[in-house]
């Protein structure tokens, strides 16, 4: 059985490039869920922290996750956010689920 990878991911925006980030995103959340083996894929901004960007992604495994960064509308939204988030960072948190023993 294969095991789906499923990740939370965070960006923070520089100010003054709100809108074009944020649109950005829109275009690669819903190229991203045509591809094959994406399962989820939503973006939120923090409540908090409108520039906050958070992404909840599932993939059917880990072929599907590696595919998705290769893809070009996943590589040109890498390129374009650079120098519009802080850092040039995407933090990626992988998740596992939890597994019952009752």
């Amino acid at each position: 059985m294969e095991t789906k990878v499923t990740l939370l991911a965070y960006i923070n925006i520089l100010s003054g490039f709100e809108e074009d980030v944020k649109e950005a995103t829109i275009k690669l959340a819903a190229e991203t869920r045509k591809e094959p083996g994406s399962e989820q894929f939503l973006v939120h901004t923090r409540s908090d922290s409108p520039r906050s960007l958070v992404f909840y992604e599932i993939y059917q495994n880990d072929v599907a996750f590696q595919l998705h960064k290769t893809l070009p509308h996943a590589t040109s939204y890498f390129e374009f956010v650079k120098g519009k988030i802080v850092d040039d960072k995407i933090e990626v948190v992988f998740l596992t689920p939890l597994k019952s023993s009752i």
